[in-house]
């Protein structure tokens, strides 16, 4: 039985022919669309397929497909998973193009440039993430390959986590912890390995959601032992920071922040602070003084390299901000009327917990009033915009710091990840179905975080974004007249971004070539 469909892209009217059948393999009902023609603009007639003048979107695909073949990412995907590489492909093609419901791809797929040669019908889009999430092996063996492509080139790695809320309740890591982005929802936490100067995310895994990021490290180590990453210095926040770990990088080389008051961090600042300033410490980063002194500290019966920096810009920043919550603050608590002492502390610590040991309740005549505690203030400013790095290596203390400053790239991967439409909420609901979506959204990070580098380390950075950049090259069409298939005119913007990718638009494969 069949019957013709209309389905509105972008608002052109386009018809298909549906024919429903029974897959005998599958044992379940299937349909095959095809595709018939469309609708003149305001009429009912039907231009037939054959007389179509269609356009089709080019330039964004081919910018996408170069990318994924010269950084090795079709070889490695096609020789782990050759029965799905392609619809992979196609998946981290929408989203980073068009950031929609998974469930419009088809209809996506249909006006853009030919990526694949199979539909992906939301039944099968449900069908691939499962299927993906099935095959750890594979996807174990895939990290393998494309870890080992940048196991020279990478001067360090970074390790961090990020929350992904989630409105499921079938999933096993799903669960109620620290939310970094605020929301009252159960999470997992989703741990990523990034590396530079290749700036490229090289693996991921999954933590259930109510672990800690210090608890998760000693898993990581192992994990990067297994992809060879071991061997590369290793960059981490502070929330990474214990003894526990320190010993765990026995026979890595690391840099990783001390947190702020612990016992060790208050002794190497406080011996810090008095000469800190000097002219002699001045050192400088990317056209900034930082001020710093290098001495040893002593962890758990290991010695480290402690780099211990003031930053002023970021202490006059830092300074003028939390003077100005103070007196925000007492602002606040004259505004309320208050005028006895348990009040005002109800008040402080249901409101302002943090800022209590800021303030003093001061007996005037028959009321109470909230003053500065001077002396506590002036030493919390003091400290402000000192920070401690240590290390087990033997970098020079301007390395530390621009190492350290430079690892931001992982942070850009998880903005992408969590702009993306099916990212800012998990609303699937198999364990299965979140692997195969975190592996299709691991495949898109990778090539929007090579489209960063190259606008990063090419005269495009200060012109575009990538949204601006994909926008432009949107414009650039595959033109159907009826058997004959034309460019349309390529601007040239479009060529100097082509050109700074290292593509040239003479390498588009014939027919007989498989498109992706």
């Amino acid at each position: 039985m069949s019957y013709i469909i209309e389905q509105n892209v972008r608002g052109r009217i386009y018809l298909y022919s549906v024919e429903s059948y029974w897959d005998n393999e599958k044992k379940q009902p299937r349909q095959h669309r095809t595709y018939i023609g469309k609708k003149e603009n305001g009429s009912e007639a039907i231009v037939p397929k054959s007389e179509c003048h269609d356009a089709k979107e080019f330039g964004n695909i081919f910018l996408l497909r170069g990318i994924a073949e010269k950084i090795g990412l079709v070889d490695d995907l096609k020789a782990v998973l050759p029965e799905t590489w392609q619809e992979i492909l196609a998946l981290a093609y929408y989203h980073i193009c068009e950031n929609k419901a998974l469930y419009l791809c088809n209809s996506w797929l249909e006006t853009v440039w030919s990526t694949v040669p199979v539909e992906l019908p939301s039944p099968r889009i449900s069908e691939l993430l499962v299927q993906i999430g099935h095959t750890e092996v594979y996807r174990e063996r895939f990290f393998r390959r494309w870890a080992d492509r940048f196991t020279k080139t990478n001067r360090f790695i970074v390790f961090d986590i990020t929350s992904i809320s989630s409105y499921a309740n079938g999933i096993d890591s799903v669960e109620w912890g620290y939310n970094r982005d605020q929301e009252s929802l159960p999470q997992i936490n989703l741990g990523v390995v990034y590396g530079e100067p290749s700036g490229m995310p090289l693996y991921y895994s999954v933590y259930p959601g109510s672990i800690h990021d210090v608890t998760t490290l000693r898993n990581t180590i192992i994990e990067l032992g297994l992809l060879s990453l071991d061997k590369t210095l290793f960059i981490l926040d502070k929330g990474f920071y214990s003894k526990a770990n320190l010993r765990n990088m026995l026979g890595m080389k690391f840099i990783i922040p001390l947190p702020v008051r612990c016992s060790e961090e208050k002794a190497l600042v406080s011996s810090a602070q008095g000469i800190i300033r000097s002219a002699e410490y001045a050192i400088r980063y990317r056209n900034r003084v930082y001020h710093c002194i290098s001495t040893d500290v002593a962890i758990t019966g290991m010695n480290y390299a402690a780099h211990i920096f003031l930053d002023e810009h970021r202490q006059a920043d830092a300074r003028e901000g939390f003077l100005k919550r103070l007196l925000d603050a007492e602002a606040l608590v004259k505004g309320q009327g208050l005028t006895q002492k348990a009040h005002i502390e109800e008040y402080l610590q249901d409101q302002l917990p943090d800022l209590i040991p800021f303030f003093i309740i001061r007996k005037h005549g028959p009321r109470c009033i909230l003053v500065r505690n001077t002396a506590t203030v002036d030493k919390h400013i003091e400290r402000l915009g000192i920070f401690v790095l240590i290390t087990n290596s033997d970098l020079a203390s301007e390395d530390v710091i621009r190492y350290y400053r430079e690892k931001d790239g992982v942070e850009k991967c998880f903005d992408s990840l969590k702009n993306n439409l099916a990212f800012k909420r998990l609303r699937i609901h198999s364990t299965q179905s979140m692997e195969g979506l975190l592996f299709v959204e691991f495949v898109a990070m990778i090539l929007r975080s090579k489209m960063n580098v190259v606008l990063r380390d090419s005269n495009l950075r200060d012109a575009m974004c990538i949204p601006e950049m994909l926008a432009e090259l949107r414009k650039l069409k595959e033109i159907t007249f009826g058997k004959r298939k034309a460019l349309s005119e390529v601007s040239k913007t479009q060529k100097t971004i082509f050109s700074a990718f290292g593509l040239d638009l003479g390498q588009i494969p014939s027919k007989k070539s498989p498109r992706i």
